[in-house]
């Protein structure tokens, strides 16, 4: 349990000496997934919430050097790792780290062109408040890829299961619908210790959510 906990909000010698090795390599395929997925272009605000280690950003950064980066994460060992991971990126100002939660970010309103994270959804409990708040810094028509396992997955790999929250796809595509997200797809590839599942999702523009009232009119 102390170690489930851990992967949640990792802390002291155990966070940093266990738990960091562990998300950097049971995460390295799906976050290469994630990377072709979202395809960051130019000029484009790209926020990754829960960044662990900091892994993910670092690719993203140095694929896409003319895009802006920043990070959010409420672990403050795993902020102090990823900007050493990261610096030079934070040197020359195309990535900004914030310690903070997912369910009350300390961003603005329809900011980010594309925001992503990867395995951070069984923690949040209920992930609602959360999903509302990425929904909130999407600029309308912002696109959000969210890497994550399916309950299957998470019992195969018997994990914690209480602090695990176990979806299906198709719950997870019911929780992004309720929240407000539209053209929602589920994506999966072979992948290592399991099979790489991410959903992409959009936030409405204006002119689709002027039709839909049009509609229920």
């Amino acid at each position: 349990e102390s170690l489930a906990k851990q992967s949640r909000k990792p802390s002291g010698w155990l966070g940093k000496n266990i738990l960091q090795p562990m998300f950097v390599k049971g995460n390295a395929h799906l976050n290469q997934f994630i990377l072709e997925l979202m395809a960051v272009q130019a000029n484009e605000q790209v926020l990754e919430v829960g960044f662990g280690p900091g892994d993910l950003l670092f690719h993203l950064c140095r694929q896409a050097p003319l895009a802006q980066f920043t990070g959010l994460d409420f672990s403050p060992l795993m902020l102090q790792q990823a900007s050493l991971h990261t610096q030079s990126f934070i040197q020359s100002g195309q990535l900004t780290l914030i310690e903070g939660s997912s369910d009350n970010m300390p961003l603005d309103d329809s900011f980010f062109h594309q925001v992503t994270c990867a395995n951070t959804l069984y923690f949040w409990q209920p992930p609602e408040p959360h999903f509302k708040e990425i929904l909130r810094v999407l600029k309308p028509g912002g696109r959000f890829v969210m890497g994550f396992r399916t309950g299957e997955q998470i019992d195969s790999m018997q994990l914690h299961p209480t602090i695990f929250a176990r979806y299906t796809v198709e719950e997870v595509g019911s929780l992004l619908e309720l929240a407000g997200f539209e053209s929602i797809q589920i994506e999966s590839r072979a992948g290592f210790p399991v099979d790489s599942v991410c959903v992409v999702a959009y936030k409405p523009t204006y002119k689709s959510i002027a039709a839909s009232v049009r509609t229920i009119r």
